[in-house]
């Protein structure tokens, strides 16, 4: 049976986000009715697909999609037979830069949940119990000049004081939901932005969090969660918000982060000889040591400090959930996966084609929205390259398979047959 990639892409959307296109739909339209020529599902939908297959610029979306069988497939999709043509990029823009950036959260906020009512990666929990939930932030652009009121500036100064150079930029933290594997769903989003470009104090990464953890919480109020972290947040203020909210955490340990912390684990870690074990796996030893029960503030705390005989350095792991000889080794594997958000999160969009650097617009409702978009777009195409065990075995890149799956959507129309399929029961392992 020969493989329709364009066929099977639509079966992935239709399975894992079957209401993408409704939610799309019932965005509000800040545009006068009178003047509307494409609906707002069509418009987001071309963008999300345009991550989908790593067009990296809005002026590629319009030269890629300019062709009968994408307008013909967008339609299928849709349910909207008389579309003629697909939005050229200056529309997409406009749209955007009118849209309210809390809509498109919210569109998020129901494809994650309806994801984590399937009880499809329901193995990928910590401990069985808990949704891992890592957090980090990054930079989304940067300028000379001040490019809004909400830009973050940065100064270098000379010896005698006088302002020699000035950077103003965006960044942005992120919350992803660890699933199955390489795949890393966001969550919750919480831009770094000043109030105005006067304000005496500069929003940080630090007061992004709270934010973003009460609107988590908020989203997701009896989401079982497990905070995955680095050793910037460690600290009685997120020990603190975590204990509030019920949650547990997991964070990468620095001994400058809280020195009363590391002093009594440096002290302890060798005391105990039963909290020490070495295993050697393809010659290379890998020594586990634990303390706990270290007091701080009013929590209790435990730490796992891991160690490989070719690495020079540690890890050092810092949590709140018990730690056992049985369960050390597995504590270290979920500490680790907080580098899935670098990996498969910020690199893949910054580096592997979904144009995350890229300055879509100059307007920063417009920038915001992009960003959402690229990570509902990230969160498709995951599911599609990771369901299939024919890219594996065929060893396909995953650049190439989004390039097999656009070449698929240009190259011919969905027949009766295939939109028959796309709501079929289907099951999917991931390999």
């Amino acid at each position: 049976m020969e493989f329709n990639a364009c066929c099977e892409l639509f079966k992935i959307i239709r399975h894992f986000f079957p209401d993408l296109i409704p939610l799309l739909r019932k965005v509000d339209d800040h545009r006068h009715q009178s003047y509307v020529t494409y609906e707002s599902q069509v418009i987001l939908l071309v963008r999300i697909l345009a991550a989908v297959f790593h067009i990296g610029s809005m002026r590629k979306i319009t030269v890629e999609f300019n062709h009968s069988n994408c307008i013909k497939n967008v339609a299928l999709l849709v349910g909207k037979e008389d579309l003629e043509e697909l939005p050229h990029w200056g529309t997409i823009n406009d749209f955007l830069e009118g849209l309210d950036a809390a809509q498109l959260e919210g569109v998020i906020q129901k494809l994650v949940y309806r994801l984590v009512r399937m009880r499809s990666f329901d193995r990928s929990k910590v401990r069985g119990k808990y949704w891992q939930v890592v957090v980090d932030g990054t930079r989304l652009c940067s300028f000379r000049e001040r490019h809004c009121p909400h830009c973050l500036r940065k100064e270098r100064e000379d010896k005698d004081g006088n302002v020699v150079w000035a950077e103003y930029y965006h960044d942005v933290l992120e919350a992803k939901l660890v699933l199955h594997g390489r795949i890393v769903l966001s969550v919750a989003t919480e831009f770094v932005e000043n109030a105005g470009p006067g304000v005496p104090t500069q929003d940080c990464e630090l007061n992004a969090f709270h934010r973003l953890a009460e609107k988590l919480k908020r989203r997701f109020p009896r989401l079982a969660v497990c905070l995955g972290m680095d050793s910037l947040y460690a600290g009685g203020p997120t020990f603190d918000l975590c204990r509030r909210h019920g949650w547990h955490f997991i964070i990468r340990f620095k001994d400058g982060s809280m020195p009363s912390v590391a002093e009594d684990f440096h002290s302890l870690k060798t005391i105990e000889p039963d909290q020490t074990f070495a295993k050697e796996e393809s010659g290379v030893t890998k020594t586990y040591r634990y303390v706990t029960g270290i007091s701080y503030q009013s929590h209790c705390l435990n730490l796992v400090e891991y160690t490989q005989s070719d690495r020079t350095y540690p890890f050092v792991f810092l949590t709140d959930l018990p730690v056992t000889r049985k369960n050390c080794e597995r504590l270290v594997e979920d500490g680790r996966r907080r580098w899935k958000i670098e990996n498969e999160g910020f690199n893949a969009q910054k580096n592997h084609g979904y144009g995350l650097k890229h300055l879509f617009s100059k307007d920063y409702g417009a920038m915001k929205n992009h960003y959402l978009l690229i990570q509902i777009g990230h969160m498709v195409a995951q599911m599609f390259a990771n369901a299939f065990a024919i890219w594996k075995l065929c060893k396909v890149p995953d650049y190439e398979v989004f390039q097999i799956a656009k070449r698929s959507f240009k190259g011919a129309v969905l027949t009766a047959q295939d939109m028959a399929q796309l709501d079929q029961r289907r099951q999917y392992r991931f390999p």
